[in-house]
C-alpha cells in the first residue's frame, strides 16, 4: 500500500503540522471533521483552525523535541464555526523536520459504537429471561 492509499484510508482526522505550526497536509477524514478542503487549509495555522482545551503549543513542543509520540486523552477541540467535540488526540513527528502529525479521535465515535454493545447486550438479557419464563 502506498502513502496516499494509507493516507486517504485512515478513519479518523488526521494533519501534519510543519515546525511553524501550519497546516502542511489533511486527510478526507480531517477534512470532513473541520468543514474545509485540503487546499483552503494547507499553510493556515494549526492554532486558527482548532481550538484545543489542552495546551497545543507546549505539547507540539515536547513532540518536536524529545521525537517520540504524545496523547492526549479526553479533550475539547473546538472548530471554526463548530461546537466543541470530545476527542483524543494522538501526536508523532512525522516526515520532514519539525512536522508532526496529529490524529483526532473523536469521542462521539466510541459512544456510539459503546452504546450498540449496550443494546445488544440487553436484548440478549431479555431474550434469555424470555427463554426462562
Amino acid at each position: 500500500m502506498d502513502n496516499d492509499a494509507l493516507w486517504t484510508a485512515l478513519p479518523v482526522p488526521a494533519l501534519v503540522v510543519d515546525a511553524d505550526d501550519n497546516i502542511v497536509k489533511v486527510n478526507s477524514a480531517g477534512e470532513f471533521f473541520l468543514n474545509a478542503s485540503q487546499k483552503a487549509l494547507a499553510g493556515k495555522s494549526v492554532f486558527a483552525k482548532l481550538d484545543i482545551e489542552a495546551n497545543l503549543v507546549a505539547t507540539l513542543a515536547r513532540v518536536r523535541r524529545d521525537q517520540g509520540p504524545m496523547f492526549i486523552n479526553n479533550v475539547d477541540v473546538g472548530r471554526v464555526l463548530h461546537d466543541p467535540v470530545e476527542c483524543n488526540i494522538q501526536l508523532a513527528p512525522a516526515g520532514d523536520v519539525g512536522e508532526v502529525l496529529v490524529l483526532l479521535q473523536p469521542r462521539d465515535i466510541a459512544g456510539r459504537l459503546n452504546k450498540s454493545l449496550g443494546v445488544k447486550a440487553a436484548a440478549r438479557s431479555a431474550i434469555g429471561m424470555a427463554e426462562m419464563l
